[in-house]
């Protein structure tokens, strides 16, 4: 009797040994890193580029702070986008080609008056436009930035993918449907995941800006993705970004763009785990989901960590518990060279190209490159 006790306590000792060896692996194999992938192609032309009434140093800046983008097919099968910048209050379209940007000179004004919207980020879901401002305190100083607190929404032409205009067809009409709701400020406050980082002056990141060394950082939010998917916009957020999670906001579309003297509508907070200095700089509803551009946070140790996409199933953690989107890619920039226009290289903004079972092949942007220095990639699903 003992020898069998024995032997089945050695035998529960070996089962338990091989179990925690396959967590370990599991464990190891989770924390992999992803696929290292290089641009499909090089930078795409984009011929003279966007243009604005500006001066020539001014309109420099401008065409290197394309921030977001919305695109759609027209009747056509045309691919176009709304491009939005986080300077000025003008966006613009751009037709996507075969390795080519085609530039579009039509103004849209996305706000009257001089104030910036910091615009970051756009989506559409083929009814609208929506264009979010980042809502977040001014980088240098931690300056409170009101003029940033909004979110737009106005109607899309199927025929032409661009905005409707009343009179129709007139490129400088009236936007149809227009809305401008500042509701997100007071939204923002309301959800315990976010409230501490929501108010006047709070700095971004986790050290005391350039320009006001006294003032500490307080992971200020900053919005700077933007999808739409079954009546619900999702708010994806560079910051703030704590112990390698991200935050997401969503809310329905139509209950944001209500009264203003309308009770809040109900919002959901989800916690992604993209990495640690990792926020959300832009994000794309797919089929199943939401692809996630990942990139460095607002802190000014997190410049170096680089790139990453990630797929998002939407779903909320339980109990609020944080969520570990898939990982699918690194973007590897090395071999990309800046031109002659260009500043730097930030990737701020993708749309899907293709979405087969097997990839998805997309387009990215990036802040600090003139006209976007679009680049194409192809990532294994």
């Amino acid at each position: 009797m003992h020898t069998t006790r024995h032997t089945a306590s050695s035998r529960l000792v070996r089962l338990a040994q091989f179990f925690a060896g396959l967590a370990v692996s599991a464990a190891a194999c989770a924390q992999l890193p992803p696929p290292s992938i290089k641009p499909d192609s090089g930078l795409w032309h984009s011929g003279a580029g966007f243009h604005f009434d500006l001066g020539k140093k001014k309109l420099q800046k401008t065409r290197q702070s394309l921030s977001g983008m919305a695109c759609n097919l027209d009747a056509k099968q045309q691919r176009i986008c709304l491009m939005v910048f986080d300077e000025g209050s003008e966006a613009r379209y751009a037709y996507v080609g075969q390795q080519a940007l085609r530039i579009d000179e039509e103004p849209v004004v996305l706000r009257a008056g001089k104030d910036e919207l910091d615009a970051e980020a756009a989506a559409t879901d083929g009814r609208y436009f929506y264009v979010a401002g980042s809502h977040s305190a001014k980088r240098g100083d931690c300056a409170s930035n009101p003029a940033s607190r909004h979110v737009l929404r106005f109607k899309l032409d199927p025929a032409t993918g661009r905005a409707l205009r009343s009179p129709a067809g007139s490129a400088q009409g009236t936007l149809v449907d227009y809305a401008d709701s500042g509701r997100l400020w007071s939204l923002m406050q309301a959800q315990p995941e976010l409230a501490p980082h929501v108010g006047e002056r709070k700095c971004l990141g986790s050290e005391a800006p350039p320009k006001a060394p006294t003032l500490a950082g307080q992971q200020g939010v900053n919005i700077e993705g933007l999808a739409v998917r079954d009546g619900q916009l999702y708010f994806g957020f560079r910051g703030p970004v704590l112990n390698g999670v991200a935050k997401v906001l969503a809310v329905d579309a139509d209950a944001l763009f209500g009264s203003e003297t309308a009770p809040l509508p109900k919002a959901t907070v989800s916690s992604l785990a993209l990495g640690q200095r990792r926020g959300i700089r832009d994000m794309v509803a797919v089929k199943t989901g939401f692809l996630l551009l990942a990139g460095p946070d607002d802190s000014s140790a997190s410049q170096s960590v680089g790139w990453t996409v990630s797929w998002w199933d939407g779903k909320a953690g339980a109990g609020g518990g944080v969520v570990q989107p898939q990982l699918l890619a690194a973007l590897d920039l090395s071999d990309v060279k800046l031109r002659q226009c260009d500043k730097e290289l930030k990737p701020e903004a993708i749309t899907v190209l293709e979405e087969t079972p097997a990839a998805y092949k997309l387009l990215v942007l990036s802040d600090g490159m003139c006209d976007g220095g679009p680049l194409s990639f192809t990532l294994a699903r």
